[in-house]
């Protein structure tokens, strides 16, 4: 609703200023329209990198420096005062209407921007596997551990790397996906994807002896898949401090706060 209100100011503000454009280069000696043009062309181009209240600064900048100036050359003659007041109200209203023209462009950007973030932050999976994205398994971790410590329960994670193997990297790291998401606990485990070939895996309620019996079913899996007694996948294994060490240690934000 309020994009497609934007998008209604937008045209309006646009027809205005055609609209004024229009008056102004048919009122303005030719003389003049050079520089009344290169005034708006080059307002229009620092209007792109300036914030909306730079912006109005610099419009009121030039409508004063505007005002000051055109004192100087206005003629003896009431006509001449009065088509030089013409031409300086028209650039007032044409550099007025830019500064709405971009602050609402500004503005929808903005909107878009924050839509964007709250769309992914909302998004549950990647794509259309069962990994889940970061914050939907960070707000599930979040959930889980604070009803596991109530009942003392521990919980661990298992990170896997698919090693680079060149051109067979890609293939590799999805049959990693596919095997890890066919060995564990649906209703209970969680899966994440941290990079092109890290998969962290979430396991409640377990311990040391339960994560590897995870592992090994998992490498039983990927052996059969790759037909390959070494596979080429690397692990680590995790409690809770130890995998908050491990992203401070490595810099990897957005996980595990």
């Amino acid at each position: 609703m309020e994009i497609s209100k934007g998008t209604t100011y937008l045209s309006l503000f646009i027809s205005l200023l055609l609209a004024d454009f229009l008056l102004l280069f048919y009122f303005t000696p030719s003389e003049y329209l050079l520089i009344y043009s290169m005034i708006i062309f080059v307002t229009a181009l620092l209007m792109n990198f300036l914030s909306t209240a730079k912006n109005f600064i610099l419009v009121l900048i030039i409508i004063l420096s505007l005002g000051f100036t055109m004192v100087f050359f206005s003629g003896t003659t009431i006509i001449a005062q009065i088509i030089l007041i013409e031409e300086y109200l028209l650039i007032m209203v044409a550099l007025l209407l830019m500064w709405l023209f971009f602050a609402e462009v500004k503005k929808n950007d903005k909107e878009r921007n924050e839509l964007r973030i709250k769309a992914k932050e909302l998004k549950k999976y990647i794509g259309t596997s069962d990994v889940l994205t970061h914050s939907e398994f960070e707000n599930r971790v979040r959930f889980i551990t604070t009803a596991t410590k109530r009942r003392n329960e521990e919980n661990y994670y298992v990170l896997f790397k698919a090693r680079e193997i060149g051109r067979a990297t890609e293939s590799l790291t999805y049959t990693l996906e596919t095997a890890i998401l066919d060995t564990v606990r649906s209703d209970f485990d969680l899966v994440t994807q941290i990079n092109d070939r890290t998969y962290l895996l979430f396991l409640q309620n377990t311990n040391r002896k339960g994560c590897s019996i995870v592992i090994d079913r998992l490498f039983q899996s990927l052996t059969a898949k790759l037909n390959n007694i070494v596979v080429p996948i690397d692990y680590e294994v995790f409690d809770q401090e130890e995998i908050r060490f491990y992203f401070e240690e490595n810099k990897i934000e957005g996980l595990i706060k």
